[in-house]
């Protein structure tokens, strides 16, 4: 079996990883805009996000994020060498060690459910706390399930197979999605939807458990010298365990904060949160799960290569998160006023969920460089430095909260976010020039900045005078409301997007920016 990814299999395949995490985040559009006209903004809408906030937290940490960044390199130097016993043995003990910890967390939190309340959520009011201890309880054992996914999938990726990974959140959102309808059909109790939840959670490990099978991976002997891997996977782990899902840690510790805010800023939080993680999730976590496993490869052969590929990544980012950004906070006000808070019409709901998107979207492009570099560091086992870069992130971003939330209210919290997102990558970028000797090619990424900066704001304003005038021609017309208001609004922008972003791509020789991924 071939494992080199030459630079057309990595496009194609975060192509492929992107598209189903995009179809994921369709979906999960279609599911918040469905939580707020299920629970709408207030305690019970507070309550629910919390709950799930603990188990999705220690999803993206526990299992994305760490278990990700410890386990795939070591499994994929097995597999490189051949030793396919070993393999199945690193894969079968990594799965007893690390989800009887997460049973026996889930024993823990079924217990002492009011306490782990109370202390992730300190300002919550008695009703919150009511709504949220059967919440909590029904959603813990998503992370087993999820996390059970994430080491098969680990296998998966290990062997180039991305598609049957990234298509789990897909069918995870189809069940969610589905209990919500129903919940909303028939007027069910929540709980349903945490169920709905759970179920999902439990297909989603089956179809990875099937691939895994097919694939030829097995239960394998636990031997010393798969103890003796172990081993290595746990000591990267513990240092991953915190340095690996800073954008998720920030975010964790700002709902923690919101929760002494006026009731439904937790919520206004979180929506604006998940909409900024659409093009982080369909793109740059796609890209950082590709690279994870081909940065693997190129560290043992040629580590020095290592320098372009930062440069090009960067370039690649630059030019595909930018555009998003712009995107989303032209769309900010109207996701809010026609889609999330349609049920409500609270003006001021809307008008404080838009100023929020935006304030998280100014760290955009740092959370998703974060991704790339993090996934360089782990191809190099180097978990210290990001330790160290996320520990300064880390108290940066808590610094921020409670200093925002005094002066700010919630824009306080997602301005430290964005503020702790940028201290993170400037860290990373100064310990692999000042621990691993690289050079980040300052000159040519700003030659390639500037001119995409000058054909960015053409496109700017070509799509600014198009929207313009379209809204112009039919302000008076029968079908204004529609396309202002309305469903129309989204086909018209949407569309006019699309163009622009084919309009970048194809434009790009013309204003001399090379792009290594994108170039044939």
């Amino acid at each position: 079996m071939n494992l080199h990814l030459s630079k057309r299999d990595i496009l194609k395949k975060t192509a492929q990883f992107g598209s189903f995490t995009f179809l994921s985040k369709i979906l999960g559009i279609i599911r918040e805009v469905l939580i707020a006209r299920f629970f709408g903004v207030g305690a019970i809408s507070d309550a629910f996000i919390m709950s799930f906030r603990i188990p999705n937290f220690f999803r993206q940490v526990f299992a994305e994020g760490a278990l990700n960044a410890s386990f795939i390199p070591a499994f994929i130097k097995t597999v490189k060498e051949g030793k396919r016993e070993q393999s199945n043995g690193l894969m079968t003990l990594s799965f007893l060690a690390f989800e009887s910890v997460i049973l026996l967390m889930y024993v823990f939190v079924f217990f002492k459910t009011e306490w782990v309340i109370r202390l992730i959520a300190p300002g919550f009011s008695q009703e919150q706390i009511y709504y949220a201890i059967p919440f909590l309880r029904i959603l813990f054992p998503f992370l087993f399930f999820v996390s059970s996914s994430t080491l098969f999938a680990g296998v998966l990726q290990s062997v180039n197979c991305f598609a049957v990974p990234a298509f789990g959140p897909v069918l995870w959102n189809i069940v969610y999605v589905g209990s919500l309808i129903l919940a909303l059909y028939w007027h069910l109790s929540p709980n349903i939807v945490c169920f709905g939840i759970i179920f999902g959670g439990f297909l989603w490990m089956v179809m990875n458990a099937f691939f895994y099978l097919k694939y030829g991976f097995r239960v394998g002997k636990i031997t010393s010298d798969v103890v003796i891997l172990f081993r290595d996977v746990l000591k990267r782990f513990l240092p991953c365990l915190f340095g690996v899902s800073i954008v998720e840690l920030n975010l964790f510790v700002g709902t923690v904060v919101a929760s002494f805010l006026p009731t439904g800023s937790l919520t206004l939080l979180y929506l604006s949160s998940r909409f900024m993680n659409i093009p982080l999730g369909a793109f740059a976590v796609a890209l950082s799960n590709i690279l994870l496993s081909h940065f693997s490869r190129i560290v043992l052969y040629a580590p020095r290569r290592l320098n372009y590929y930062i440069l090009e990544v960067t370039k690649l980012v630059t030019w595909v998160i930018l555009p998003s950004v712009l995107f989303l906070m032209f769309v900010s006000e109207p996701l809010f006023s026609t889609v999330l808070l349609v049920k409500s019409g609270n003006l001021q709901q809307t008008t404080m969920g838009a100023g929020l998107l935006r304030t998280y979207l100014i760290g955009l492009l740092f959370f998703s460089m974060n991704k790339i570099l993090l996934s360089v560091f782990y191809s190099l086992k180097d978990t210290k430095s990001t330790m160290i870069a996320s520990s300064i992130s880390a108290l940066v971003n808590v610094g921020g909260d409670i200093s925002g939330m005094l002066l700010f209210g919630a824009y306080g919290i997602a301005g430290a976010a964005s503020l702790s997102g940028l201290v993170m990558t400037v860290a990373c970028f100064y310990f692999l020039r000042k621990k691993h000797k690289f050079r980040f090619y300052s000159g040519r990424y700003f030659d390639f900045l500037w001119r995409y900066l000058a054909q960015l704001l053409f496109v700017i304003a070509s799509f600014l005078w198009g929207h313009g005038l379209f809204t112009l021609l039919i302000k008076n017309t029968y079908c204004s409301h529609f396309f202002i208001n309305g469903f129309g609004f989204w086909v018209l922008t949407g569309a006019l997007g699309a163009l622009s972003m084919l309009f970048l791509f194809y434009t790009k020789k013309m204003f001399g920016i090379k792009l290594h991924f994108l170039d044939k």
